[in-house]
């Protein structure tokens, strides 16, 4: 009897990627990772409880500023749908734009907008205004799902934005745009509600997303040497110094709620390139690629339903933590389970959502197709 050899097989089944110096590319190619990474330090952020205790002080220290900052992975969101709709745009008429980014969202947001208004007891009249965005805007961003208001404002706006971007030159608008935004925000700092900050502070990240969205357009094949890689970490670290100032020394930058405006800004623009890198790094390596593969893997599962992990988890997790501490539970082991069971809710929503948008566009095709050949018989 042949026995097989593993070590053959796992080298023919694996084997490194070609090592790819284009930061543009790099970003592009591993976008669905990228954005399962955020939804998962989102995660960590909105869910998990501490688990190491002062007995061990650097890595309490650590696993504080790990989940303290989690938000950021909100910024990496702009950012990476900023870039996303540089392409969008282009491919598809208006209509056909605006239907392929509600259909990601409106199914997730609803359905967790049911379950909250049953557990909640909303009225009639508090469930249409959560869902059309008039909480957001009247009474709080934070009343319900902050994030999907806020970035369907930015799709509605999207269209007259791009129309400005291409007829001035991209980076000539971004700038411009970004400098306009600064002075308003200048302007009605005091006149408007302090939490609206959250959303108008993360409108800068989605601006320079957009940008960062044509240059990787144009220029897809330019190689990032060296020279540049360092810059892209030295304002990472920048970033995460200034988000230790904003968030544990309480230092404030120009504008309010500055914690997610320049810090985040910082970390969301530099993140991806050394996050892509890092992922190329290890499957262009014959002795990590295959490492790389199950890490890239991984990301890029929870990249693919990162709007379900979003939209349920802090809901969820309310339902069931209470239980879990009356029954004396661990900080680690509700840690754990709050993960399977939003990972795997998460999942089966995301299912069930795409499959229904299948079902409903199959059903539009074949009515529309017996609509025509009827008129087409009539006439």
């Amino acid at each position: 009897m042949i026995k097989p050899d593993f070590r053959k097989i796992i080298k023919n089944t694996v084997k490194p990627e070609e090592k790819v110096s284009s930061g543009f590319t790099l970003v592009s190619k591993y976008r669905s990772a990228i954005m399962g990474f955020a939804a998962l330090w989102i995660l960590y952020f909105h869910v998990f409880g501490t688990v190491i205790t002062m007995d061990h002080p650097i890595a309490a220290w650590i696993e504080a500023r790990a989940k303290r900052f989690g938000y950021c992975g909100v910024d990496i969101f702009f950012l990476l749908s900023g870039m996303g709709l540089t392409y969008a745009i282009t491919k598809s008429k208006l209509p056909v734009f605006y239907y392929r980014r509600f259909k990601r969202i409106v199914l997730p947001f609803v359905t967790v907008a049911l379950l909250k208004a049953h557990t909640d007891h909303w009225t009639v009249k508090w469930f249409f205004e959560c869902i059309s965005g008039k909480a957001f805007y009247v009474n709080s961003i934070y009343m319900f799902l902050w994030f999907v208001p806020a970035i369907l404002t930015l799709y509605i706006l999207f269209p007259l934005y791009w129309l400005g971007f291409r007829k001035t030159g991209g980076a000539f608008w971004t700038v411009t745009m970004i400098l306009a935004w600064f002075f308003v925000i200048l302007i009605l700092r005091d006149k408007i509600r302090g939490d609206l900050f959250g959303f108008l502070n993360r409108i800068p990240v989605f601006m320079l997303g957009v940008l960062l969205g044509d240059l990787t357009k144009k220029h897809r094949e330019l190689a990032f040497r060296r020279r540049a890689w360092l810059p892209l970490f030295l304002v990472f670290a920048l970033g995460i110094y200034m988000l230790e100032l904003a968030n544990f020394q309480s230092y404030y930058i120009l504008v309010p709620t500055s914690n997610c405006f320049l810090p985040t800004l910082l970390c969301a623009v530099s993140l991806p390139f050394l996050a892509a890198k890092f992922l190329n790094i290890l499957d262009s390596h014959r002795f990590t690629c295959i490492a790389g593969h199950i890490i890239g893997g991984i990301l890029k599962f929870f990249g693919m339903f990162s709007m379900e992990i979003y939209c349920l988890q802090e809901w969820f997790a309310g339902q069931v933590r209470p239980k879990f501490e009356e029954q004396g539970w661990t900080p680690l082991k509700m840690n754990i389970v709050l993960f399977i069971e939003i990972t795997a809710l998460s999942f089966a929503g995301y299912l069930v959502f795409k499959y229904f948008w299948k079902l409903l566009e199959f059903i539009c095709r074949k009515t529309g197709g017996l609509i025509k050949r009827a008129v087409r018989h009539s006439a």
